[in-house]
């Protein structure tokens, strides 16, 4: 693969908006939020950073109030931080491994309550505090199943680990529950694909994956989730060429990258239109109704690579359409940065 690709690969797969657990990661290319087929060539290496800031709409206490008299335990925070850090590895020339450990923070957590005092119904808003914490480490596997630069197809299949905590309190001592831990307690396994291909100059880019949420901490399930999605990239450096004196050719079908090769500084400039689905979440083997939703969203972005190998990211993506169950709320905007090198 591209070695640009590959620095490029460890822009994580984000989780659905809503959710409040960072979702898999893998090394991609082309974009953010899109999982690209590409994979690194047997013994090579890529590690990488990624954060994103996520600012949920914010809500007002009468409104977690009101949602609390109707027996919705809604929420809300001034932020979600989500971090990882990932490294991947090239086990064959159509093989790579990727894993990714996650660190969560959610500032200032907030959550309507309701309770009977004197025969009364009293509706109220509890401070939470902010959780951070190491989340739930996740391992995925690509396999590439054709090697024509025109049509790349691979299929991705992984599984989330119950590594985060599942213990924090509130500042009221009490334990939190399991959607506002940083970590599940649960095992997840995870399927998808991708295919990427040219488009005149652009490269077009497109992936699907979805999350089978096990049983965690505190008897909960949360729901399953899924993410589709479509980018479209364009490179403006020098241009790939074959090296004919050289003879060298990658195993992509012969496509030799100039700019990684011989040390030239490029762009790239993408833009990603992405589907989120979470399911309902159930606790103690009751579906919760008020949780769970979709949104779809759009996202452009850039990123620079550097002669020397390394490559910075940027991309602010915002919802074009959302569908949120009460018990969270819409979602304002998200950023993401991404830093990354490849051996």
């Amino acid at each position: 693969m591209r070695p640009q690709a590959a620095i490029l690969g460890l822009a994580f797969i984000a989780s659905p908006a809503l959710a409040d657990h960072v979702g898999p990661s893998g090394v991609g290319g082309g974009s953010i939020n899109v999982m690209s087929p590409d994979t690194l060539d047997a013994g090579k290496a890529a590690i990488g950073l990624r954060l994103t800031y996520a600012r949920p709409e914010q809500r007002p206490d009468a409104e977690l109030e009101t949602l609390a008299g109707q027996h919705v335990h809604a929420h809300n925070t001034d932020y979600n931080l989500n971090g990882s850090l990932g490294i991947a590895y090239g086990l064959a020339h159509r093989l790579t491994v990727s894993l990714e450990l996650p660190y969560v923070r959610r500032d200032d957590l907030r959550e309507g309550t309701h309770s009977q005092v004197a025969g009364q119904a009293v509706n109220g808003v509890e401070v939470l505090g902010s959780v951070a914490g190491a989340g739930d480490a996740s391992l995925l596997a690509r396999y590439r199943l054709t090697d024509s630069p025109n049509a790349m197809f691979a299929f991705i299949a992984g599984l989330k680990a119950p590594t985060g905590s599942t213990h924090r309190r509130s500042e009221a001592g009490e334990r939190l529950e399991t959607e506002h831990q940083p970590g599940t307690g649960s095992w997840d396994l995870i399927a998808g694909a991708s295919f990427g291909a040219p488009a005149g100059p652009l490269r077009l880019t497109a992936s699907v994956l979805y999350q089978v949420s096990g049983e965690g901490a505190q008897q909960t399930r949360l729901g399953d989730r899924a993410q589709a999605g479509l980018a479209l990239s364009h490179r403006f450096g020098p241009p790939e060429h074959h090296d004919e004196a050289a003879g060298e050719h990658d195993r992509d079908g012969g496509e030799h990258d100039h700019a990684a090769r011989h040390g030239h500084r490029s762009w790239d400039a993408f833009v990603e239109l992405t589907a989120e689905w979470e399911g309902r979440q159930r606790v103690a083997g009751e579906i919760e109704e008020a949780s769970g939703g979709r949104a779809v969203w759009l996202t452009p972005g850039a990123r620079f690579n550097s002669a020397g190998g390394f490559s910075i990211g940027l991309a602010a993506g915002v919802p074009l359409w959302q569908r949120i169950r009460a018990s969270h709320p819409d979602n304002d905007y998200r950023v993401t940065l991404s830093i990354g090198r490849a051996f």
